[in-house]
């Protein structure tokens, strides 16, 4: 199985990275209807759930509701998915320099400094990366080179 998915993986790198458009178009579509999926089913989960718990069930109702709205607006949108990637990897390398900046100026085990130092220079390759991803041609090739890696690595 491990060999079919790294096939799969440099197959569809390749694609990202010869079609930009086309591979962006596919995934912001997939997530779209993913999402849409999922806002379908916290509907049905908060009707289900209306005579169990009222609270419970009007969160399930709004949480569905916004999920069909983003999954109705993230359908083929590349520039949604964009955004959202590039608001992922913001938030990713915030979480990385904040945690990496406590474990070296408050070192409570062996290595914790040489840990946060690491954190805080992902952080940093992260913010980079959000950067470059806001642009949808430099997400395809940023995904595509990391398909293709992963696809190798999982090869060999």
């Amino acid at each position: 199985m491990t060999r079919l998915s790294g096939i799969s993986a440099i197959i569809f790198g390749l694609i990202l990275l010869v079609f930009p458009w086309f591979g962006l178009w596919t995934l912001s579509a997939i997530l779209g209807f993913i999402l849409v999926l999922v806002g379908v089913g916290l509907l049905m989960f908060g009707a289900f759930t209306y005579h169990a718990s009222k609270d419970a069930a009007i969160a399930f109702l709004i949480l569905g509701v916004l999920g069909l709205i983003a999954g109705v607006g993230m359908f083929g949108n590349v520039s949604a998915l964009s955004a959202l990637v590039g608001f992922a990897l913001y938030l990713s390398a915030g979480i990385l320099i904040i945690s990496g900046l406590v474990h070296v100026f408050k070192p409570r085990y062996r290595f914790a400094r040489e840990v946060g130092v690491v954190g805080v220079l992902l952080g940093v390759v992260y913010l980079i990366l959000g950067s470059l991803s806001m642009d949808p041609r430099d997400l395809s090739v940023l995904m595509g080179i990391w398909l293709v890696i992963v696809g190798l690595v999982s090869l060999f």
